[in-house]
């Protein structure tokens, strides 16, 4: 994945980190009926709390500070649009800390996953990727697939193992 991250983006940029995103989340607004539909805000937020979710078993919790200041907007609009996405159910404010120590607030998507899987179920294969189905499809018999195979292999500097005897 990094290597493919470099060849479309560059060594420095791909160095700097990427984030793994859904397709149904950049198409949310697609499957929402248009009053459910998420703000140009609210969706900078969600993506901004899904690139620091890096664990599954550990919300993301940026502040709201860092989230408005790498999505260009005020702290007001993103405390606004955190707002709506609790009220909505798709995140849920979870408090961290000790004491009188403040910290960030670390937030659970479980509504947002929800949310994403239920658009899936009802919407199966409304964008099915077929990028390597159509270069195993374009391959007439075995001879042609083995071909393909290695090819791709090679391209992605792979090294096919030997079958053991």
């Amino acid at each position: 994945m990094a290597t493919d991250m470099m060849s479309l983006w560059g060594e420095r940029v791909a160095a700097r980190g990427f984030t793994q995103i859904p397709n149904y989340l950049m198409m949310i607004n697609q499957f929402l009926a248009e009053e459910a539909q998420l703000s140009p805000v609210q969706l900078l937020v969600v993506y901004q709390l899904v690139a620091a979710w890096w664990d599954k078993d550990k919300p993301p919790f940026p502040s709201m500070r860092t989230i408005a200041v790498r999505s260009g907007v005020s702290e007001r609009q993103v405390m606004r649009s955190v707002t709506e996405l609790e009220k909505r159910g798709l995140i849920k404010r979870v408090k961290r800390g000790q004491g009188a120590i403040k910290v960030s607030n670390a937030y659970d998507l479980t509504g947002l996953t929800a949310l994403l899987n239920e658009i899936d179920d009802r919407y199966k294969n409304a964008f099915p990727r077929q990028i390597r189905a159509k270069q195993i499809s374009a391959a007439n018999d075995l001879g042609d697939l083995e071909a393909t195979l290695s090819k791709f292999m090679a391209e992605r500097g792979l090294k096919p193992v030997e079958p053991k005897e």
